[in-house]
């Protein structure tokens, strides 16, 4: 297994322009298992329009994680399947976000995206009406505030999105990340 980083910064306009469409992907969201499950993924009580026309610009950041061909090779069940994806994905997207977080902390009025949903809590309190135990660390993931993942994989990466098929991991998984940079206005903050 290989770990490549991929990133490329764009202007928020062009990013907007081509790759934000808050009400189809909040649309998307709401048929997914984890709509309003945790803090970072819909519905929200702002505008998600709001988070990305603070920022002048938008580094994306992508972590392809690239198998042998011996690592594709083997088979799985469905239930391993997911358990491989698992163990092999936190670890790749924990490693990811520390990065982007000590980007945030080394750029002044940036915001870091997450590289999918949240996952810093095994059972998050949002169902039950409590507050975030994180709000420090719980960010946004791209697509949870409007933003096309996978034309940003395919147009602005240069990346296949691949899926494992017939019970095989593909040649590679991409995850991917951002962080907002060059904050137009205050008053945003990531956290409840």
């Amino acid at each position: 297994m290989e770990i490549i980083d991929i990133k490329r910064e764009l202007p928020m306009g062009e990013f907007l322009e081509k790759y934000v469409d808050v009400e189809r992907f909040l649309k998307s969201c709401s048929e997914c298992r984890g709509y309003g499950m945790t803090w970072a993924c819909p519905p929200y009580d702002f505008d998600p329009n709001d988070i990305w026309r603070r920022f002048r610009s938008i580094l994306i950041y992508g972590r392809k994680v690239v198998f042998s061909p011996e690592e594709r090779e083997k088979t799985y069940d469905k239930h391993e399947l997911t358990l491989s994806y698992n163990s092999i994905l936190k670890p790749v997207k924990q490693g990811l976000m520390e990065e982007l977080y000590a980007l945030e902390a080394a750029n002044e009025g940036s915001l870091a995206l997450s590289a999918g949903g949240c996952d810093l809590c095994a059972e998050c309190t949002r169902p039950k009406g409590g507050p975030c135990r994180f709000p420090d660390r719980m960010r946004y993931s791209v697509e949870s505030i409007g933003g096309d993942v996978l034309g940003v994989m395919s147009e602005v990466l240069g990346e296949k999105v691949l899926w494992a098929e017939d019970g095989r991991l593909p040649e590679h998984f991409l995850i991917v990340g951002g962080l907002l940079r060059d904050r137009q206005s205050d008053g945003f903050r990531s956290g409840i």
